[in-house]
C-alpha cells in the first residue's frame, strides 16, 4: 500500500481539498434520511405541520451534496490523472536513461504495455479506488453513528452480515491477485507479438506466412481470453455477495424494526431512515469488492513498473572536460568477450588522430561492429583502456561526447515525420539553406527538389517511403549537418552502388576540413584514400597501414581487394581461403 501511495508524492495539494469535499458530501448525504424520518413522523402525527420547511431542507441538502460531490471528483480524480502523467513522464525518462543492454531485456510491446495499461491500473487505484474507499470509511462512521443513536439494538442486527462480507472479500482477493498478474504479463507478451508482426509485415507477406501468424495470434488471444475469464469468474462473485448481504440487512431491518415499532422503541420514520441508510451503503459496500480488485491489479501493475523505475541508468559521466578539442581515439590492449557467444575481441593498438580519415575493414564476423559498439560506449571493455583524449571514454560526460561525435550505424531509424524534421534531429537550428547544402553533399538534393512537398515530405514510420540507399544517405546527412569533430560510420554506405559511393566519398572528403572520419566497411574501395586502414580478422587487428602498403604487406587485405575488384568471389569466401594460405 505504501509503495502505491508514494506515487502521490508531489500532488499533496489536491488531497486536503478533496478530503474536505468528501467530508461535506457525506455530511449532506446523511441529512436527507433524517429529514425524511421527520417528514414521515410529521405526516403521521400532525399532517401539514412544517412540511414545507422540511421539503426545502431536503432539496437544499440534496443540491449541496451534488455540488460537493462534483468538486470531490474534480480534486481527487484530477489528482490521479496528474499522478498518471507524472508516472508516464518518469517511466519514459528512465527508459531513455537506461543503457541499450538494459532496454534490450524488454520487448518493445511489453514496455508499451507497462507505460499504458499498468500505469492506467495504478491511476484507477489512486483516483476512484482511494475516493470510494475513503468515502466508504467516512460514510460508515457517520451512518453507523446516527443509527446507534437511534437504536443500538437494531443497528447490531443490521450490521451482522458485514463480517461475512469482509471474510468473503479476503478469500476472493487471494485469487484475484495472481490472476490479475497473469493477465497483465500475458498482455505484455501479446502486445510485443503484435508490434513485431506490424514491423515485419512485409517479410510476413513475402514469405506467405500470414496463416501461421494468424494462428499464433489466435493462440495468444485464446490464452488472454482464458486468463480474463478466470479473473472475471472470481471478480463476478463480489457484487452478488455484497448485494445479498445488503439485502439481508434490509430484511433484518424490517423484521427487527417491526418488533421494536410494536414495542414503541422506535417510530415508523426510524425504520424508513434505516432502510435509506442501508441503501446508501449498498453502492459503497458493493464498490468495496471493486476497490479490492483494483487494489490487487494496481499492486501487480506496480510490481511490473518498479524494475524500470529502479533500474540503474547509464553511469553519470564527469561533467566538463579539461582537454581542448579535438580529441584522439585510442585503444590499448582492449579485450571484450560476449557472455553467451563464442567470440572475443582483442585490440592491441588502435589510434585515430583528429582530422584523419581512418578505415576499418576485414572479413565477415571479424569484430568490426563490436569495435564500433565499443567506440560508441554501448559496450564496455573488460580489460585494457579505451581512451578519448587523455581520459577513459567512461569518464567523459556523455552529452559532451555525443555533441562532438556523430554516429551512423548500419540500421538507421527515422520518425514518421517530414524530411526536414528528421534531418534537424541533432541540429534543430539548421536553416533550410544549410539543410539543402548537406542534402546536395550526400547526393539527395535533386531528388528532394523534385518532390511535390520538398523538405516537408512525410517519409512514414521508420522511413518506409525511402529506399535503402536514400535511408543511408539521409542518415549520413543527419549526422553531417551537426558539424561534429568526429563522424563514425558503421558500414553506412553498404546500400549504395559503387559509382554513387565513390562520388559521395569524394564529396565527404572534400568537405572534411578538420573533421575526423572513421569508416567501418566490408568494401575496400571507399577506404583507398584513408590515412590509415586497420584490417581485422577473427576478433584481432591483423595489420594496419595505407592502401598500397597493405596490398604489399597483408595477404588478407590483398585478397579482399582482388576479389572485390575482379569480382572473383565474395567476402564470405575470404576467411577459409586466407586460412588455407596461412
Amino acid at each position: 500500500m505504501s509503495a502505491l501511495l508514494s506515487q502521490l508524492r508531489g500532488h499533496e495539494k489536491w488531497v486536503l481539498p478533496g478530503l474536505f469535499c468528501l467530508l461535506l458530501t457525506n455530511v449532506f448525504g446523511v441529512l436527507p434520511p433524517q429529514i425524511i424520518r421527520q417528514l414521515m413522523d410529521a405526516v403521521g402525527n400532525t399532517p401539514g405541520s412544517g412540511l414545507g420547511m422540511l421539503l426545502l431542507a431536503l432539496l437544499g441538502a440534496t443540491l449541496a451534496r451534488g455540488i460537493t460531490m462534483y468538486w470531490m471528483r474534480q480534486t481527487l480524480i484530477v489528482m490521479s490523472r496528474r499522478c498518471e502523467q507524472t508516472m508516464k513522464d518518469r517511466l519514459f525518462a528512465q527508459i531513455l536513461a537506461m543503457s541499450p543492454s538494459q532496454v534490450k531485456e524488454y520487448a518493445s510491446g511489453d514496455l508499451i504495455s507497462r507505460m499504458t495499461e499498468d500505469v492506467g491500473k495504478i491511476r484507477m487505484f489512486l483516483g476512484p479506488g482511494l475516493m470510494y474507499s475513503l468515502n466508504l470509511l467516512v460514510l460508515f462512521i457517520m451512518v453507523i453513528g446516527v443509527m446507534l443513536r437511534v437504536s443500538p439494538q437494531l443497528t447490531l442486527w443490521v450490521l451482522t452480515p458485514l463480517p461475512f462480507l469482509v471474510l468473503g472479500i479476503y478469500l476472493l482477493n487471494l485469487k484475484i491477485l495472481s490472476r490479475s498478474a497473469a493477465i497483465q504479463a500475458h498482455l505484455g507478451r501479446m502486445t510485443a507479438f503484435v508490434q513485431e508482426s506490424l514491423v515485419g509485415m512485409k517479410l510476413i507477406q513475402a514469405f506467405g506466412a500470414e496463416p501461421g501468424f494468424r494462428g499464433a495470434f489466435d493462440l495468444e488471444l485464446q490464452g488472454y481470453k482464458s486468463k480474463n475469464l478466470a479473473f472475471a469468474r472470481a471478480d463476478a462473485l463480489f457484487f452478488p455477495l455484497a448485494l445479498a448481504l445488503v439485502g439481508l440487512s434490509t430484511l433484518l431491518t424490517v423484521w427487527v424494526g417491526g418488533h421494536l415499532l410494536v414495542q414503541g422503541a422506535i417510530t415508523l420514520g426510524n425504520i424508513a431512515e434505516f432502510i435509506i441508510y442501508i441503501n446508501m451503503l449498498t453502492w459503497p459496500v458493493t464498490s468495496l469488492g471493486w476497490v479490492a480488485s483494483i487494489y490487487q491489479q494496481s499492486k501487480a501493475a506496480l510490481s511490473r513498473i518498479e524494475p524500470l523505475l529502479k533500474a540503474s541508468p547509464r553511469p553519470n559521466r564527469v561533467q566538463g572536460w579539461s582537454q581542448p578539442l579535438p580529441w584522439a581515439w585510442s585503444l590499448k590492449a582492449v579485450h571484450f568477450a560476449y557472455p553467451n557467444r563464442n567470440f572475443s575481441l582483442h585490440i592491441s593498438d588502435f589510434e585515430a588522430l583528429p582530422g584523419q580519415f581512418i578505415g576499418i575493414t576485414g572479413t565477415i564476423g571479424s569484430g568490426k561492429s563490436t569495435l564500433w559498439q565499443l567506440l560508441a560506449g554501448q559496450l564496455t571493455p573488460q580489460k585494457g583502456s579505451l581512451l578519448l583524449g587523455d581520459r577513459a571514454l567512461g569518464d567523459w560526460n556523455e552529452s559532451v561526447v555525443y555533441t562532438h561525435t556523430a554516429w551512423v550505424p548500419q540500421e538507421n531509424y527515422f520518425f514518421n515525420d517530414t524530411l526536414l524534421a528528421n534531418l534537424r534531429l541533432g541540429a534543430p537550428s539548421a536553416d533550410r539553406q544549410r539543410c539543402m547544402e548537406v542534402l546536395e553533399l550526400v547526393e539527395l538534393g535533386p531528388w528532394v527538389s523534385a518532390l511535390p512537398n520538398g523538405l516537408e515530405t512525410v517519409i512514414g514510420e521508420r522511413g518506409v517511403q525511402l529506399s535503402g540507399g536514400q535511408k543511408q544517405r539521409l542518415a549520413l546527412a543527419r549526422a553531417w549537418i551537426r558539424d561534429p569533430e568526429w563522424v563514425i560510420l558503421d558500414d553506412a554506405l553498404s546500400a549504395l552502388d559503387s559509382g554513387t559511393e565513390e562520388t559521395l566519398m569524394s564529396k565527404l572528403l572534400g568537405d572534411q576540413g578538420q573533421r575526423g572520419i572513421i569508416l567501418i566497411s566490408l568494401k575496400i574501395k571507399p577506404l583507398i584514400q584513408a590515412d590509415r586502414i586497420y584490417v581485422m580478422h577473427q576478433g584481432e587487428l591483423l595489420a594496419q597501414g595505407k592502401h598500397q602498403e597493405l596490398l604489399t604487406n597483408c595477404a588478407l587485405y590483398a585478397q579482399l581487394h582482388r576479389m572485390q575488384v575482379d569480382g572473383s568471389g565474395s567476402n564470405t569466401l575470404a576467411l577459409p581461403i586466407f586460412e588455407a594460405q596461412i
